[in-house]
């Protein structure tokens, strides 16, 4: 069966990033241009993008699939439905500065045509975000040929601590509050982007698990943000974190919108570095239970590259 295609109905902007890298941190930053909807992180997105990847669903009928559930999900928020108003919660619409905004489009009845075409008549683009979406970014372009990618890097080194934090060792298939769509392999169970190497994943210990995927998310990430054919917009946690105003005036040129007069303030309440644990600390306690010494040296390499780009 071959689904039928319809447009995108409105501009979109992608953020994406191997998870744990920013993402929502990005997201809220970038509430604060003009004419930017609050950012959706919808998981269905990414699932239909990830059986794409296994051929469940053949290049057309992904893309298809893919442009109607971002309508949908552009419509509802244009309506007031499904919105997110937990406090707290970074995705949550109460942190735009623009948050009167959808809490009126809530107690509105407006529904129907007239809405989108006023959404599309001031301009705003939709800003969605997904998680290591990159390998299958032919597909998102072909989708939406319009699309404004932009991905956020953030050291390996940080993101194998932060993963191991997060319990990502051992969580997968385990732990029912992961949301991730895993493969069944030989009856485990093994995330998307480690099928390439699902015995050695279900071999390893926990430490290697984390570490041998991050080298290896890493590696696909550089080499298609290095394919000079790709119009991606790359943007450094550290640079978001330390020099916020010159890493975001990238992202104002990329997709073509100004800052709010709200976005300084947005700036000084979201940049906040709160870490403590050095690298010297990280390295330790991911030393501490690693088996493959190899994978742990390559991890360490790949953080080298990074901070070589930063002070580039």
């Amino acid at each position: 069966m071959k689904i039928y295609k319809n447009h995108c109905i409105n501009n979109v902007v992608i953020i994406d990033g191997i998870a744990r890298s920013g993402k929502f941190f990005l997201g809220k930053l970038i509430s604060g241009i003009n004419n930017l909807e609050y950012f959706i992180s919808n998981s269905e997105l990414e699932r239909i993008l990830i059986n794409y990847k296994f051929g469940l669903l053949t290049q057309h009928n992904t893309e298809a699939l893919f442009v109607i559930a971002i309508n949908e999900l552009i419509y509802n928020r244009s309506i007031g439905r499904n919105v997110n108003m937990k406090c707290g919660d970074g995705s949550s619409v109460m942190n735009s500065f623009e948050s009167d905004l959808y809490i009126n489009r809530q107690n509105s009845a407006d529904s129907g045509d007239h809405v989108i075409k006023q959404l599309n008549s001031k301009n705003r683009s939709s800003v969605f975000i997904l998680h290591q979406s990159l390998g299958v970014i032919d597909v998102i372009n072909e989708s939406i040929p319009s699309v404004k990618m932009i991905n956020i890097q953030r050291d390996p080194l940080d993101l194998a601590y932060s993963w191991m934090k997060r319990g990502w060792g051992f969580r997968c298939g385990a732990d029912p509050l992961s949301f991730d769509q895993v493969c069944d392999y030989k009856g485990s169970p093994v995330p998307d982007f480690a099928i390439n190497w699902a015995d050695e994943y279900l071999e390893s210990n926990e430490y290697d698990r984390v570490v041998k995927s991050i080298v290896n998310l890493t590696k696909e990430e550089n080499n298609i943000l290095n394919d000079e054919s790709n119009d991606i917009c790359s943007i450094y946690y550290d640079n978001l974190l330390h020099r916020p105003e010159d890493e975001m005036y990238k992202i104002y040129n990329f997709i073509d919108h100004t800052p709010s007069e709200k976005m300084n303030e947005i700036i000084k309440r979201e940049v906040r570095n709160n870490s403590t644990v050095g690298q010297e600390e990280k390295i330790q306690y991911l030393n501490s239970g690693i088996e493959d010494r190899p994978y742990l040296e390559k991890l360490l390499e790949l953080s080298n590259n990074y901070k070589h780009k930063l002070s580039n």
